[in-house]
């Protein structure tokens, strides 16, 4: 027995000699956490934020999703939920960034969307000048937007509740993935004010795609509207329009060259929230159902 007591001491003394270390026990610290942004930076949070800016409205709404609203110190001014958002102070003054709020918001992280902060040197150049971190969200795809609210559960420690969060939101793709499923394609054309349509490499491209819909100006500049002509070329079944810019059914009607539209003629020019179409937080399950809704009439669409 003194043998193997002394064996097993030896045994103990030589891992040690050879760098041998006891694995940890008990929960890993949340910080410094190390996440990776859009622009493909890697973003080290040293330890816990405690004022955050966030320029994103689907990121803020997920602050609140997250139970990490108390955190939040600046928002953009573009939210549309939760009604307590309001009281937060914004940060933007016609879409650009107010420096002089921002650096009064004291700030230790903020989250600006790539198409405001679109190069590493422009993020670098706001940490600089703001004081604090920067983590750039992407959201141009609803993978995208799951895989920011997980970085956002890392960055604030609420990765539990990120990750139910961002397994809601696929369970209700999924199940809009399954209730359009045999469908044939719906030609549609988004129109977001004045005939310009979207950017085929965006979000509201890919919400169009995943409801199976076909996006008819896919190859079209967007940096300039859609003709008339154009628009009769293409011919879409469906006309989705955003509510308030966008035409309704009786504008196009009142147009002699749009009134032919196979989308007119059947009346299936649905208006659609801004909110809807652009967004990227904890309700983008809900906002692809209702464009799936609208470009097939009828379907069921259980809940997830």
């Amino acid at each position: 027995m003194l043998t193997r007591a002394i064996a097993l001491a030896l045994i103990a003394m030589l891992c040690a000699s050879c760098g041998f270390k006891p694995e940890p026990t008990g929960p890993l610290p949340a910080f410094p956490a190390q996440v990776r942004d859009a622009l493909g930076r890697e973003v080290v949070i040293p330890s816990a934020p405690k004022r955050v800016v966030s320029l994103d409205p689907g990121m803020t709404a997920a602050m609140y999703s997250l139970g990490a609203q108390k955190l939040l110190v600046g928002r953009s001014g573009d939210e549309t939920y939760p009604k307590g958002v309001k009281s937060i102070p914004v940060m933007l003054q016609h879409g650009t960034i107010d420096m002089q709020r921002l650096r009064k918001a004291r700030a230790d992280l903020i989250l600006a969307p790539e198409s405001m902060v679109q190069t590493a040197a422009q993020a670098k150049a706001l940490e600089s000048r703001a004081g604090a971190l920067v983590y750039v969200v992407g959201a141009n795809s609803i993978k995208g937007v799951e895989g920011d609210i997980g970085q956002l559960g890392l960055m604030t420690d609420t990765a539990v509740k990120a990750r139910t969060l961002a397994a809601s939101i696929g369970a209700r793709v999924a199940a809009v993935q399954r209730a359009v499923r045999g469908q044939p394609p719906a030609r549609a054309f988004v129109d977001i004010g004045l005939r310009y349509t979207i950017d085929p490499r965006g979000l509201t491209a890919d919400l169009l795609k995943t409801a199976n819909g076909d996006n008819v100006a896919a190859g079209s500049d967007t940096s300039r509207p859609i003709s008339k002509a154009d628009l009769q070329t293409l011919a879409p079944d469906v006309y989705l329009s955003e509510e308030g810019p966008g035409a309704t059914l009786q504008s196009l009607r009142a147009s002699k060259a749009l009134a032919s539209l196979p989308a007119v003629k059947s009346g299936r020019v649905i208006q659609l929230p801004a909110s809807v179409l652009t967004e990227d937080g904890p309700h983008i399950g809900l906002a692809l159902a209702a464009i799936a809704r609208a470009l097939h009439p009828g379907i069921v669409i259980p809940p997830a």
